[in-house]
């Protein structure tokens, strides 16, 4: 089971595997709006409300943070259309 520390990189894994790399980095965006008071109104507010809710202010803190540190990016970026 998860310990209550990690839970933020176990929820990053299940959006990347659910989602993929670019959308699940899109839904962290719209979480990273709900820490900071400041939500958007785009397609992703409503997924991102529910995780800002389940996880609380610091671990949807956390989660937003690990999706902006480079060393967690894929090594090898799928190209483009």
């Amino acid at each position: 089971m998860t310990e209550e520390r990690d839970l933020f990189r176990a929820v990053a894994s299940l959006l990347i595997e659910q989602h993929g790399w670019d959308r699940a980095v899109q839904i962290a965006t719209a979480v990273r709006g709900h820490v900071y008071s400041q939500p958007n109104a785009g397609p992703y507010r409503d997924d991102a409300e529910g995780i800002y809710n389940r996880l609380g202010w610091e671990q949807a803190a956390l989660l937003a943070a690990w999706f902006r540190d480079s060393r967690n990016w894929p090594k090898k970026r799928p190209s483009g259309p």
